[in-house]
Formats: C-alpha cells, structure tokens, sequence
C-alpha cells in the first residue's frame, strides 16, 4: 500500500510518535499516595470537613472496603 500522505505530515507523525514513545519511557513517580490520600479524606469528613456532592454524583465505587470508616 502506497502513502499519498503529505511528507511534512509524514514526518510530523514520525516525530510526534518517537516523542509519545520517549515520553512513556520514563517512569513518573507516584506524588501522592493513594492509601495516606484516602486516609486523610476519610479523617476530614468525621471531622464535617468534606461535604457530599451537590448533585449526589458516586465518588467511590459501590462496595469500597473504606465505607464502613465513614
């Protein structure tokens, strides 16, 4: 199959890809820990400090293992 794309889009899609993969290369360090994270918004809502959703939107999957800590 012949590319009749344009070769200056070729390219741009060459080194846009090759940038993607050079990105995803490299590990990022998680900057917050999920479960002190949790911890912490769990500690703000028995203190009243966090407050439901006004439009009563889920922010946690039905069943989570924390729910009871509420």
């Amino acid at each position: 199959m012949t590319d009749h794309r344009d070769p200056a889009e070729a390219r741009l899609d060459e080194l846009l890809g090759a940038w993607c993969r050079e990105i995803e290369e490299v590990p990022v360090p998680r900057l917050v820990d999920p479960v002190r994270a949790v911890d912490i918004v769990i500690e703000a809502k028995k203190r009243g400090r966090v407050h439901a959703p006004p439009d009563g939107a889920g922010t946690r999957p039905p069943g989570d293992a924390r729910e009871e800590a509420f």
